[in-house]
Parts: structure tokens; C-alpha cells; sequence
């Protein structure tokens, strides 16, 4: 086996499929890889060219809540805390579980590298067609969530479709022309609209739908505009299928020791038992003195879990700390 391969971060499709045929002592062959993917059994990844519009979000279990929101307290994309709280409501969110959310800031990153496929949504319909093609049957055509969603660790991104172009200087002196009969009476420039948070400290509703509707004709009269939206495949974007080292590996070792199936032990927790486990998890903080409504411990917990043998990345100990603040309001 040639040294190089240890350096190498993932592979192609295609250079995958002969590494697992000679691991393995049989063919595998890139329908097998697509079918194994589609079934959960291996996860596949892609490699963006280029660069692309994101947005950063997290999966979250809410505690019960009457008000069906969640309380979002470090940023989605980067597990900063953040300076002020606030509140998404999950009508608005995706639920992929029965007390599992996928959640969204309205910031727009860009990402690039490489990223895992989650199987959730439109990516897994890309797989699909490429599985259908090679084996000759008939082309999906419907995924059942809209979207493309990637991941890195506990990040996911749904990515997007570019960004409109900013306005030009005709369009914006034929807008404020158009505006100047709401704005003027109110001693508002453009400037200030543009600025403004809240327009209900200057306009009634009636003038904020007038308003609204002249943005929304000068945005149709634009030759070139794109709305902001959701990605709906791959193809939008510039990107090359691929399987990374350690899930090649990972894949062969499973297969080794006795397939991929999952067993008791691997079944992923319900919403009582992990409840549980959180209550047992705060009862020992709390015997060293730790609680969770004290934000500053994070790096008392770290301490503790590395003195055990453990390595969590203080965003990880944040996430089980906000999970324990709620199972205890």
C-alpha cells in the first residue's frame, strides 16, 4: 500500500469503489457506492470548486414549550455566544424527528472545501439520479424536503442560490423618486429606509405595503435579478463527488466487524431517555458544584472531562449545557 494514501484527505468515486474492491476482496462498483450511500450504510461527501452562498444552522430537541420556539443563545454558524438572545419559532423551522429541529440563522456565509451530504433533502435526490442512471432505471424527480444541506460536525448548511446584484445609481435616484412623496412628508431620506429597523415608528400600514410594492416592481424591472433562494441541486454549483479517507476506513472496519447494522447500544436516544441522561449529568455537576445557569463553567467542564479521559471541544460541553438549562425550567 502506498505511503502517499495516508496524506490523502478523500478520495473520488471512482478511486473509492477500487480501494474497497481490494480491501474487501470483491468488486464494488460506483452503483454499489451510490445504492450504500442512498441506504445510509456510507456517507458521501462533496468537494465545492468554488465558492457558495450558505446558510449556518444546527439541529436542535427543544424542551416542551407552549410557545413552540427555541431559545437560541450562540450563533448557529459559529457557537459564539451571543450578546442578545433570541427566539425562532419552530412553524418556521424543519422538523426531520419527533423532537428534533433543524434550525437556521439569516446570515449568509461562504463555504467552500469539503463538506458530507446529510440525506435529508434535494442531495439525496442527486445521488438517486446517479443511481438510477447506472442502473438503467427511471429518473426521480421529487425529493421530500426542498434544499441542499451539507455538513461539517455539528454545522449545517443549506446553500443558496446567489445574491441579487446591488442596486445601480439609476435604480436607486429612479427609486427615490418614487419614494420621495412617502418619505418627504415624514423628513426620511432613502438612506434613512434603508437603515431602518422598524418602520412602523414612521410609516402607518398602509404606506408600508406602498412602499413594499414599489420594491417589489423595481426589483422585477431589474434585467439580471435573482431572488435569494434556496439551492435545489448540486448542478447550481461547482463540485465534484467524493468519500473522505476516514469514511472509507470507518466503512471497511464495519464491514470486518460483522456489518453495519445498528444494535441496541447504537440506536439513537428518545426524547425520555435523553432527558435522563441529561438529569444524570447535571445531578454530578452539581456534586462539583457546577450549574448550568452559571455560563462562565464551560471550561471548569473541560477540565473535569479531560481529567477522565475525555476530549469535548468547548461548543460540544455548550450544547449539553443548554440542553440541561432546558429539561430544567
Amino acid at each position: 500500500m502506498s505511503k502517499l494514501n495516508n496524506l490523502r484527505q478523500f478520495y473520488t468515486l471512482e478511486e473509492a469503489a477500487s480501494r474497497l474492491t481490494s480491501s474487501l476482496g470483491e468488486h464494488v462498483s460506483l452503483t454499489d457506492i451510490y445504492r450504500f450511500a442512498l441506504d445510509k450504510h456510507l456517507t458521501l461527501s462533496v468537494r465545492l470548486l468554488n465558492q457558495a452562498y450558505a446558510l449556518g444552522g444546527q439541529f436542535v430537541s427543544p424542551s416542551f414549550s407552549e410557545v413552540n420556539a427555541y431559545l437560541v443563545e450562540y450563533d448557529l454558524a459559529t457557537n459564539e455566544l451571543l450578546d442578545e438572545p433570541y427566539l425562532i419559532s419552530l412553524d418556521d423551522a424543519l422538523q426531520v424527528e419527533d423532537d428534533k429541529w433543524l434550525v437556521f440563522d439569516e446570515k449568509v456565509h461562504l463555504i467552500d472545501s469539503t463538506w458530507d451530504l446529510t440525506m435529508i433533502g434535494m442531495e439525496s435526490l442527486d445521488v438517486e439520479q446517479l443511481y438510477q442512471k447506472e442502473v438503467g432505471g427511471p429518473a426521480p424527480v421529487v425529493a421530500a424536503i426542498r434544499g441542499i444541506f451539507l455538513k461539517q460536525g455539528d454545522l449545517i448548511c443549506k446553500l443558496q442560490n446567489r445574491l441579487p446584484p446591488e442596486p445601480t445609481d439609476e435604480n436607486l435616484a429612479a427609486l427615490n423618486d418614487k419614494l420621495a412623496w412617502i418619505l418627504r412628508p415624514k423628513d426620511l431620506t432613502l438612506e434613512d429606509f434603508l437603515n431602518c429597523d422598524d418602520l412602523s415608528e414612521y410609516l402607518n400600514k398602509a404606506e408600508i405595503e406602498s412602499v413594499e410594492r414599489l420594491f417589489e416592481s423595481m426589483q422585477d424591472q431589474l434585467f439580471d435579478y435573482e431572488k435569494f433562494d434556496d439551492s435545489i441541486t448540486l448542478e447550481d454549483h461547482s463540485y465534484q463527488f467524493v468519500m473522505r479517507s476516514s469514511e472509507l476506513l470507518r466503512f471497511v472496519q464495519s464491514l470486518e466487524e460483522g456489518g453495519t447494522s445498528q444494535t441496541e447500544s447504537d440506536k439513537p436516544f428518545g426524547s425520555k431517555e435523553r432527558n435522563t441522561l441529561l438529569s444524570l449529568i447535571s445531578a454530578l455537576l452539581k456534586s462539583k458544584g457546577i450549574h448550568s445557569s452559571d455560563r462562565s463553567n464551560t471550561s471548569k467542564i473541560k477540565v473535569l472531562t479531560e481529567k477522565a479521559g475525555f476530549t469535548l471541544s468547548e461548543n460540544t460541553i455548550r450544547k449539553v449545557i443548554k440542553q440541561i438549562r432546558d429539561i430544567e425550567c
